[in-house]
């Protein structure tokens, strides 16, 4: 069985939420608010840049973000090579507003709210950046700025925290089927999609790793090993 290694376990989850809500500059503020968002439903970088203001304000009120076939994997792509997406399962998602999902979009309206409108007159992003809606390239940037500032592994990028949001949902869940719920929140076609997810973690490897070799040296064994002794077998 394979170690998946790429999502943030609890702690790392801690460090880099804490990192980015200590500092007040207003960009941070928004890093804080866009990440933790992330976390919570899991959404792909490609969709979620394209989220706007008013599909937040819509949200609040209605109790869903619904998001749009058009902005989901593989609709962009096929439409930037000037293609129509013809994928019948392609159709639009929905992520449920939790209390603390509410708090996010209400937070980055404000934020938002304070930049000017865009000059095209088209739909307000809902995270701002340079003027503009914040682009997928920034917000890799910016994530990696935040992973290294708090300290954790290297290539942490945004699809990271869509393999936490299902890390966080199996571990927390107490469905019978939390595969299942994973699932539907994640917006997969297949249960098979889902199914990377029952790959031992990184916190169950270490775990049992130090279960098995992690049996502390006696204060004397540990002098000899510190000191460079040749005698000590681990």
């Amino acid at each position: 069985m394979a170690i998946l290694r790429r999502y943030l376990t609890e702690m790392e989850q801690q460090q880099l939420l804490r990192k980015a809500k200590s500092s007040n500059d207003p960009l941070a503020q928004r890093d804080f608010q866009w990440i933790r968002l992330l976390i919570l439903t899991g959404a792909r970088i490609n969709e979620f840049a394209q989220w706007t203001a008013g599909m937040a304000e819509l949200a609040l009120r209605n109790g869903y973000i619904v998001v749009p076939a058009h902005m989901r994997k593989g609709f962009s792509a096929k439409r930037e090579k000037g293609e129509e997406p013809k994928d019948p399962k392609r159709v639009p998602h929905s992520y449920f507003v939790t209390p603390t999902i509410r708090e996010c979009l209400e937070a980055l309206l404000r934020l938002s709210a304070a930049e000017n409108a865009p000059l095209d007159g088209g739909p307000s992003p809902l995270v701002w950046g340079d003027g503009q809606a914040l682009s997928v390239r920034s917000y890799q940037v910016r994530l990696k700025l935040w992973a290294r500032e708090a300290g954790l592994p290297g290539g942490v990028s945004p699809h990271w925290l869509r393999h936490t949001r299902a890390m966080n949902m199996i571990r927390r869940s107490r469905s019978a089927n939390p595969l299942k719920v994973a699932q539907l929140a994640l917006g997969h076609a297949s249960l098979s999609s889902t199914g990377i997810y029952t790959q031992m973690s990184r916190e169950e490897f270490e775990r049992d790793l130090l279960a098995i070799d992690g049996k502390r040296l006696s204060r004397k064994a540990a002098v000899a090993a510190a000191q460079g002794s040749q005698g000590v077998l681990l």
